[in-house]
């Protein structure tokens, strides 16, 4: 029976780091739970590392195939991101035989099917629960969840850095921009944030939530994704007025006709479950038949969070080299199974946003666009004493079907009133 089993690292950035000082400092107690010992053996990174950077012990390579190939090396962990040279380490190790730990939800997202069929053809686990919500165990949940209830729904926030941004325009009355600038300066956000506001990177993790959910794959490019760049201090101002506040909510909802996907911005009620996150946390709400509602909470981001959770998974798998007992299996929603059928959302109540140089009128042609579609108005907000040629307002309607909502919006668009187009947020129900 093997006393020690060698990890790799390729990737050495916030994630790679984390996990490396997690398996040092805590090689005791680790090495205890998983009945062998972890030991970094190589990490590595394009640039070359300091020698006081490099965990004690290991090697340190520039080239990611020397650590794949390294005979030291018996798991392999990739914290590198995208699907370009992450993809090349996961496969590479696979074919030789190393089991793999990847924090990457990209790369799952986009080629989980052949990545997992490629470790169950070679018996070899490949863990994953880094890739989704950073250290909150929802990947875990929601696969023991499925396997023993039907899950009704997954809805969350999955993007700490978006979520950070809308909670300091809501606390601190920033408006887009100053808040996108503070969390670079705090290391929330990229240099080039696009993923995060534009929706992509909620998308992504949404898309494995989902597979693992319903048990069945889908297209991750076909799921709706709005981000968070048109929500101005405006909106957040109105949906206070209105008892709640603004998150990018990533949603799986099971219906008669399917299953709807989307990432986008909603209005959630203030003191909802959702509501009440804060910073650069996420929140998965699990709805199961039997299981009820359940939430998973905790920091979406950041190196030890991540890290902690990439250690978990290489827990699991020395485990089984310790039992010797490795092994792969395709986890559900992945492979060559069937696919999800794509339905729309369930009615549901919305947020319209309308900027406007004030005349009379115009509020009555909107009304007159959203009965022509039958939708039943709910509420008119508008905030007195506003410039009146830059006027927002605020209409909510009672539950319609998205299709017809977005039909009146682009009448209203089309009339030329409007100063930029609308702003639709879905509305959740008092128990999100």
């Amino acid at each position: 029976m093997r006393k020690r089993v060698g990890v790799g690292i390729a990737g050495y950035g916030t994630v790679g780091r984390g996990a490396a000082e997690i398996l040092t400092s805590h090689a005791a107690a680790l090495a205890e739970r998983a009945g062998i010992a972890l030991e970094v053996a190589a990490v590595c990174r394009r640039r070359a590392l300091p020698a006081d950077e490099v965990p004690p012990g290991a090697r340190c390579f520039q080239d990611w195939r020397a650590l794949v190939a390294c005979p030291q090396v018996g798991i392999v962990v990739e914290t590198i991101g995208g699907t370009g040279d992450a993809g090349e380490v996961v496969r590479a190790a696979l074919e030789a035989g190393k089991p793999v730990v990847t924090a990457n939800k990209n790369l799952l997202a986009m080629h989980g099917d052949e990545l997992f069929a490629l470790a169950a053809e070679r018996r070899l686990p490949m863990g994953f629960e880094a890739a989704v919500a950073g250290g909150v165990p929802v990947v875990r949940a929601i696969t023991s969840a499925a396997a023993g209830d039907e899950i009704l729904a997954v809805q969350g926030i999955l993007n700490g850095t978006a979520n950070y941004i809308l909670g300091r325009m809501e606390s601190a009355g920033l408006d887009f921009s100053a808040a996108l600038a503070e969390a670079q300066h705090a290391g929330y956000a990229e240099a080039d944030p696009t993923l995060d506001l534009n929706g992509v990177d909620a998308r992504d993790k949404l898309a494995i939530l989902a597979r693992l959910a319903f048990g069945a794959g889908l297209d991750t490019g076909a799921i709706a994704t709005v981000g968070i760049a048109g929500i101005g201090a405006v909106d957040v101002h109105y949906a206070r007025k209105l008892g709640g506040v603004i998150r990018l909510l990533g949603s799986a909802e099971r219906g008669a006709a399917g299953v709807h996907l989307s990432v986008r911005p909603w209005w959630v009620p203030q003191q909802s479950l959702l509501g009440r996150v804060q910073g650069v946390n996420n929140a998965v709400v699990l709805t199961g038949r039997r299981i009820g509602r359940q939430m998973f909470y905790g920091p979406g981001a950041g190196g030890g969070a991540t890290g902690a959770a990439v250690v978990a998974d290489l827990v699991d798998v020395a485990a089984a080299f310790a039992a010797g007992r490795l092994g792969g299996s395709t986890p559900p929603g992945f492979g060559s199974g069937p696919r999800l059928p794509l339905a729309p959302p369930p009615a549901a109540p919305w947020y319209l946003r309308l900027t406007v140089a004030d005349h009379p009128g115009l509020l009555a042609r909107a009304a007159g666009e959203l009965a022509h579609q039958g939708i039943n108005i709910d509420s008119v907000v508008q905030e007195p004493g506003m410039d009146k040629q830059r006027l927002s307002f605020v209409i909510t309607t009672e539950p319609a079907a998205e299709a017809a909502v977005e039909a009146a919006e682009a009448a209203m668009n089309a009339h030329g009133d409007l100063l930029e187009p609308v702003l639709r947020l879905r509305m959740a129900e008092e128990q999100a």
